[in-house]
């Protein structure tokens, strides 16, 4: 009996005196090293939030739209010549092309042939072309005129500078307003590609100042009774994407100026340049005899 009793008393000494050891409570030592070593390289790729908010914020521009930023000239401050260079970074073809497409005003005009990167060199140079040919194709047309009707022709110098005025007004100021009101009402307009609308629709007005040229008064109004209207399509087409953000109102408003400023434009155009009268002067009828 007592022999059994030691016994019991032994397996419970055992049993409470007997060590742990890693190996029997399933216990091993984990290797933290790696883990922390690849977390922290990979949180090191990462900048700062402070620094990338930063980089983001310094990339918007005067000229770009939020959905386009040109990216070789980033940060550039606006008064300086390497952030306007990017705007006169085009190519013969691309400005053809994109005067072409203003003729046919099919698609979308600023994905399709903008591809997104409105330029500045285009439009001033197409402006500067309408004056050159307006004013000396004007002229030109007044001296046959004259010369038809048997009179002296001279030659009007102010009509350059007026041509200077009208042609630079409608390309660039236009633009600016147009850019100013849907900017106000929160349409989130590009003013570079505002300013490419107007001077590339400005292109069909060469050749029909090379068609006013002809002595048939009709035919003139015909010629610019089509640019008006191809004008006007490209203009409304392209611009209406950005006018119909805001209210419905606002929008036809601003749309109703949009028409009205070019209809001015081409009825001075008319008026100014394209009028010249080629009929000859009626020869006076002799004296009556007695």
């Amino acid at each position: 009996m007592s022999n059994k009793y030691n016994v019991l008393v032994d397996m419970e000494d055992a049993a409470y005196t007997q060590p742990a050891t890693i190996e029997s409570d399933g216990l091993e030592f984990q290797d933290f090293s790696s883990q922390n070593k690849s977390s922290f390289n990979q949180s090191s790729a990462l900048p700062p939030p402070s620094v990338t908010t930063a980089a983001t914020s310094s990339n918007t521009g005067f000229f770009d739209s939020p959905q386009q930023q040109r990216g070789t000239t980033n940060g550039k401050p606006i008064w300086s010549v390497e952030y306007y260079a990017q705007f006169f970074d085009v190519d013969t073809t691309q400005v053809i092309d994109r005067c072409l497409k203003s003729m046919y005003p099919v698609g979308d005009y600023a994905a399709d042939t903008l591809q997104n990167q409105p330029d500045l060199y285009g439009p001033f140079w197409i402006a500067t072309s309408v004056i050159f040919f307006v004013f000396v194709c004007s002229s030109l047309a007044g001296s046959l005129a004259a010369y038809i009707a048997g009179k002296p022709h001279v030659y009007d110098f102010t009509l350059l500078s007026f041509a200077v005025v009208v042609v630079y007004m409608y390309a660039f100021l236009c633009p600016a307003l147009v850019w100013a009101s849907t900017k106000y009402f929160g349409c989130q307009p590009s003013l570079l590609e505002i300013i490419n609308y107007y001077g590339y629709g400005l292109t069909i007005w060469i050749p029909v100042s090379l068609l006013c040229i002809i002595p048939f008064d009709y035919a003139r109004w015909a010629f610019v009774g089509v640019a008006f209207i191809v004008t006007a399509v490209f203009l409304v087409k392209n611009l209406y994407i950005v006018i119909s953000r805001a209210d419905a109102k606002i929008s036809r408003i601003i749309l109703l100026a949009i028409l009205l400023a070019h209809t001015i434009f081409a009825l001075v155009l008319k008026m100014a340049f394209y009028s010249y009268d080629f009929r000859p002067d009626p020869v006076s009828s002799p004296p009556p005899t007695s």
